[in-house]
């Protein structure tokens, strides 16, 4: 999937924020900024709120995307477009090293311990990736 798209994969991998957009059972969309990490598996984790608007859609439409910050001109915009499922008995975030060492200066500059965000946190989301847009 990423054969053709180096730049798109690094951006993933280690970008910070993108944004989530899921639909509810209806078609309305909904887009929030969320911390994610790109899995060894190539899976996309992310921890919500439980409940959620987030939740909510996706326990009824399992359809979302996930994009990237652009240039602020129009240009290296990154769009993965999949599925996604609500694991709601999944580790942990303070239990998932990997994303809580990307996330360590945003929980510090935040006042968070990885147990806080894990309690506020608590639920994972589990996106499977089918097709990637941009560069």
């Amino acid at each position: 999937m990423w054969e053709n798209k180096p730049t798109s994969h690094e951006r993933v991998a280690t970008e910070p924020i993108a944004w989530m957009t899921t639909v509810s059972a209806d078609g309305v969309p909904s887009t929030a900024p969320v911390w994610f990490i790109l899995e060894p598996d190539e899976t996309i984790t992310v921890f919500s709120k439980d409940p959620s608007v987030r939740i909510r859609n996706l326990d009824a439409n399992d359809r979302v995307t996930l994009h990237l910050e652009g240039d602020g001109r129009g240009g290296a915009i990154v769009v993965l477009n999949g599925s996604a499922m609500v694991d709601r008995t999944a580790q942990p975030a303070d239990e998932h090293e990997a994303f809580i060492s990307k996330y360590r200066d945003f929980l510090d500059r935040y006042g968070w311990t990885p147990a806080w965000f894990a309690q506020n946190y608590p639920t994972r989301i589990r996106m499977t990736i089918n097709s990637i847009r941009g560069s």
